[in-house]
């Protein structure tokens, strides 16, 4: 019986086995986005997005308390990075640059939710302040109106007397004279005057 005789070679293949080809690790978040940069990269930008995404709108989600406007705010940031990614000038990691972006977005989108709330509270206390400006002038033509028709009502001496003193700005003396009258008597005529319109236009007051 012949044995078969393993040449060396063949001992050393059975002896150390073929080293085991090890999985390509992850490239990592500042390596994709330097492909995105350089080489316009798309894909490594969907790949960014996609292992990004839910975390980015947890942090937003977290201020906003809406985690559809969360989700608003990261669409927009990538949006903005993938315009402006030949521009962009990362300091530190950009997993930090993208943290920071979606938390300042989401402060600006704070500061203009308050301001827009304190716009609407602005013009909510105007809307009354207009009516109450509107109603006044409605009062005062009203109460113009009521003064032009009692005056009307006047007796003529007493109504010619009041119009001179009021549209004219005559003095009683002036009046007097004008009218040959006694000064008595144009005070006596004002006096009535004035009461009888009290009297008329109170009822429009109440």
């Amino acid at each position: 019986m012949i044995t078969q005789i393993q040449t060396p070679s063949a001992q050393l293949s059975q002896n150390f086995c073929a080293p085991e080809t090890r999985a390509q690790e992850p490239a990592s978040l500042d390596e994709l986005f330097a492909s995105v940069v350089h080489s316009d990269d798309y894909h490594a930008f969907e790949k960014i997005y996609n292992r990004t995404y839910q975390h980015l709108c947890s942090l937003s989600s977290r201020m906003l308390k809406s985690r559809e406007l969360a989700e608003e705010i990261v669409d927009d940031v990538f949006c903005t990075l993938w315009a402006n990614r030949k521009k962009i000038l990362i300091s530190a990691s950009f997993n930090a640059y993208l943290n920071t972006a979606v938390r300042n977005r989401s402060l600006d989108s704070i500061r203009k939710m308050k301001s827009e709330k304190s716009l609407e509270l602005e013009t909510a206390a105007d809307v009354p302040c207009k009516q109450s400006v509107a109603d006044e002038d409605l009062v005062f033509q009203e109460l113009n109106h009521s003064i032009e028709v009692a005056i009307a009502t006047l007796p003529t001496q007493c109504r010619t007397i009041f119009l001179l003193s009021r549209d004219q700005g005559l003095m009683y003396k002036e009046i007097a004279e004008l009218l040959q009258i006694s000064i008595k008597t144009v005070d006596t005529q004002m006096g009535r005057a004035l009461k009888q319109l009290r009297n008329l236009v109170k009822p429009t007051l109440l």
